[in-house]
């Protein structure tokens, strides 16, 4: 108990010093009143976000206290990101300029995922943002449910978007949507799909099968494998089908294995195009020679730099790519604070969304993110961004 009390003020006083030094030139895109107490002006939002629901606080006179709860691993198990995404998140109250009305409640999930929820609803959290793991966020859900309390997790599993909880984590299904979509406007007509059998690959499956379809069109094979990359005889019916391209779902360093074995089998990149999900979205991704020239679709990489730069001029070190997920999350909960609308299913999914960090997303009634990507191409060691991303969801093409 001691241990947790000192930890409340620690955070309580870091707070307190980040929204008393507060950095014009932020780079956050999170639209607020220039009359808010305390909230920087951004300089770098992204332009013709007027479709996405930016709330604003001057459209809610009548300001009502918020307690939100933060559940992230702050011991043993990535205890290391999750004191980066705290960092992160007190980061996003800084720039948003959170108030008194406002109150975080970090909650170590290190001694377990559901006392964490327990003392947080305990104490009237009515918003939940966390777990990171997978296990750790089914473990929140029935909790949550009970008491009619939302739960944006950072888990990409899509089995724990039941009841109340919702996934902030980058799921496959808005990558592989539209990294086809955009091989579709390049004539690529034909595209097989190589994943491994486990739960991303089924995910993977699903949404490539549905929009193949959906845009008709060839699907030209599909390779399910079960060690650490297919085997010869798994790989050869792509001989007979020959696609254009060939979507490869797997993390780089396996990705660019698979490559080299397709190109063995006289299908170079050159002559298919190799494509690629948000696994993909590393640096250590563009040094590797067999996936040089492959499209994949992610977050837009701008605003996701300043972010960085910004983040290591406040602490010293590059965070972790999940923490611009908690600046994001954080930053929604201090808008819809603000907003006076609660944090309710209704405001939630609003339909238009919101435009973070990792540029638009918005909640499905199914709990997962549609997210606006750009596509980037692997090209001489870094990517290259050769579609942005769109700044509202108006502009996607469905």
């Amino acid at each position: 108990m001691l241990r947790n009390l000192l930890f409340v003020i620690s955070v309580t006083f870091l707070c307190s010093a980040l929204l008393t030094s507060c950095v014009s030139s932020s780079g956050s895109p999170w639209k607020t009143s220039s009359t808010t107490r305390h909230a920087p002006s951004p300089s770098h939002a992204p332009q013709n976000t007027q479709d996405a629901a930016l709330i604003t606080p001057d459209q809610a006179p009548v300001a009502i206290k918020s307690k939100v709860a933060m559940l992230l691993p702050l011991s043993g198990r990535g205890s290391d990101t999750g004191e980066a995404m705290l960092n992160a998140a007190l980061l996003a109250m800084n720039d948003l300029g959170a108030t008194d009305l406002f109150e975080l409640m970090p909650k170590d999930t290190g001694e377990g995922a559901a006392l964490a929820a327990q003392e947080a609803l305990h104490e009237g959290a009515g918003l939940i943002l966390g777990p990171v793991f997978s296990d750790d966020t089914k473990a929140v859900a029935p909790l949550a449910v009970q008491r009619g309390v939302g739960v944006v997790s950072f888990s990409t599993d899509t089995t724990a978007a039941v009841g109340t909880t919702f996934l902030m984590g980058f799921v496959p299904q808005t990558q592989v949507e539209q990294i086809i979509d955009f091989a579709a406007t390049r004539q690529i007509r034909s595209i097989a799909l190589i994943a491994p059998r486990n739960a991303y690959g089924d995910a993977v499956a699903a949404s490539f099968y549905s929009q193949m379809q959906l845009r008709s069109l060839q699907n030209a094979g599909l390779v399910r494998y079960s060690g650490q990359v297919p085997d010869t005889a798994e790989l050869a019916s792509l001989n007979q089908s020959r696609p254009q391209a060939i979507l490869i779902a797997t993390p780089a360093p396996i990705a660019a294995k698979i490559s080299a074995q397709i190109t063995a089998m006289g299908m170079p990149p050159t002559l298919v195009k190799r494509l690629g999900t948000g696994l993909w979205d590393d640096t250590a991704s563009y040094q590797y020679s067999e996936l040089q020239g492959a499209w994949y679709a992610a977050s837009s990489p701008d605003l996701r730099v300043r972010f960085e730069r910004r983040y290591r001029e406040m602490y010293g070190t590059q965070p972790p790519r999940l923490a611009s997920l908690a600046y994001d999350a954080t930053a929604l909960a201090v808008v819809l604070s603000k907003s006076g609308k609660g944090y309710g299913r209704q405001a939630l999914t609003n339909p238009n969304g919101f435009a973070g960090i990792d540029g638009i997303f918005r909640f499905r009634m199914d709990g997962l993110a549609d997210r606006g990507l750009g596509i980037l191409e692997i090209s001489s060691g870094r990517a290259v961004q050769i579609q942005n991303a769109p700044s509202s969801f108006a502009q996607q093409k469905r």
